[in-house]
């Protein structure tokens, strides 16, 4: 535990230090989440609903950018520039390199999606949830599981520099099924927000709301965020690299 410890600390160092995560991950995490909403709120006053909706879908955005999209990038970046390799010759198991990274990155995504909607809640006037806790609960799972996917999609990514790139269409795709660009969703075919929905942000969203109002399936968002994890861990068993290809 400490030598987990110790390396999620090392992360948060560099992360807090990186001005491209400052600008990418936390700027304009922190932009899209509390800027559109009190746009909205000063459009649509007293129309909590619409708030809460945009809330939604602007939290399964901003959380896919700060975990998954982060987790992505930074381990790309470790990998190509032999990082990993050389963690893992000072005796750090795996587990120890990969969780602590991980648990940095999952950590900083739950802060700033608090951040959000404490913000909301004190300046846009969004309603507080019913059960907190459950709020909590599927924040930290939500940016668990996201950050595990991102060191998993890593496997797609043949060099760092094209990371951002690569893993952009989970942060669109997250965005459009939750309903994070508006109600662009309801113009396509429902056939779509179904699959949509199966996206590990679903399960966040379908917990979160049940969160703040008492409506949704609290089961079948843990189910989803269940499913996602096993399929992380299964790739990262199986398929993750430790070094660069070889050109």
């Amino acid at each position: 535990m400490r030598d987990f410890m110790a390396v999620a600390r090392f992360g948060g160092r560099l992360y807090w230090r990186d001005k491209v995560a400052l600008s990418t991950s936390v700027a304009l995490s922190l932009g899209l989440g509390i800027g559109m909403p009190f746009l909205m709120a000063k459009l649509r006053p007293g129309d909590s609903g619409l708030l809460l909706d945009m809330h939604l879908g602007l939290l399964a955005m901003i959380m896919t950018l700060s975990a998954l999209l982060q987790a992505a990038v930074n381990l790309s970046a470790r990998r190509d520039q032999l990082i990993l390799k050389r963690m893992r010759a000072t005796g750090l198991n795996d587990r120890e390199i990969i969780g602590g990274e991980l648990a940095n990155i999952a950590a900083q995504a739950v802060l700033l999606a608090l951040v959000v909607t404490v913000v909301l809640y004190v300046a846009a006037g969004m309603p507080t949830p019913g059960n907190p806790l459950v709020l909590v609960a599927f924040v930290v799972a939500g940016a668990a599981v996201l950050s595990l996917l991102g060191a998993a999609w890593t496997v797609a990514i043949s060099r760092a520099e094209l990371a951002a790139a690569v893993t952009m269409p989970w942060f669109m795709l997250a965005g459009l099924g939750a309903g994070g660009f508006g109600p662009i969703i309801q113009l396509l075919p429902s056939w779509v927000g179904t699959v949509l929905n199966l996206l590990p942000t679903g399960g966040i969203v379908e917990g979160a709301r049940f969160a703040y109002t008492g409506e949704g399936n609290v089961l079948l968002a843990l189910l989803n965020l269940a499913v996602w994890t096993a399929i992380g861990l299964i790739v990262l068993r199986y398929r993750f690299r430790w070094e660069p290809r070889k050109s």
